[in-house]
């Protein structure tokens, strides 16, 4: 096996992570090993990629997809194993907003660039903590906690808000799902318009 595979693996890893959190809602700490280890792995894929250069187009697309399939198994099972759950307009609000969020930058990519994918900024990470966070303690609590979940919001929303900018700001033949702020990708086109500029004066 080639070693630059090896994100790959992890990113696919943490998809049948998700789909075994469905069936461990009742059993808390399998469920919470489980939970973990789909944590390592994406944090664990991306370092990998970015040391080593392993990074690729069909990578960042599982990592989307491992993301997209770990969240929604995982927010699935919290519902199903918690008795007599209940879930308040508040709560359906919520996600309401986030789904419009993302479906909203999925359609923007791919009328403008015809690809499919959510570009994995800085602010995406620090949005997935609040809800990695959220699923043990909803299991053990037995309840959703409206606090964790309103900060899940409020960076998610900020972080798809990021991408939105990016989306509008990047030309047809520029997309790609590595940025990790608006501001650094600005940062770095500015950089390389000098260079071509000084370049062309040589």
């Amino acid at each position: 096996m080639k070693a630059r595979y090896i994100p790959n693996i992890l990113s696919i890893s943490r998809m049948f992570l998700g789909i075994a959190l469905l069936f461990l809602g009742k059993q808390k700490f399998w469920f919470l090993g489980c939970l973990v280890c789909a944590g390592i792995t994406d944090v664990l894929d991306g370092i990998l990629a970015r040391r080593f250069g392993w990074t690729s187009e069909l990578g960042e697309k599982l990592d989307s997809a491992a993301d997209g399939v770990y969240i929604v198994c995982a927010i699935l099972a919290v519902i199903f194993s918690i008795d007599n759950l209940s879930i308040t307009l508040y709560n359906y609000a919520i996600f309401a907003v986030l789904f419009a969020g993302r479906a909203a930058n999925m359609v923007i990519t791919w009328i403008k660039f015809r690809k499919v994918g959510f570009i994995h900024t800085r602010s995406s990470r620090w949005a997935s903590v609040p809800i990695f966070l959220l699923l043990p303690v909803s299991i053990f609590l037995e309840r959703v906690p409206n606090q964790v979940l309103a900060i899940f919001l409020i960076l998610t929303a900020l972080s798809q808000f990021e991408e939105t900018w990016i989306l509008f700001a990047m030309q047809k033949g520029e997309y790609t799902m590595s940025i990790k702020s608006y501001w650094e990708w600005k940062r770095d086109k500015a950089r390389e318009a000098a260079l071509e500029k000084q370049e062309a004066t040589v």
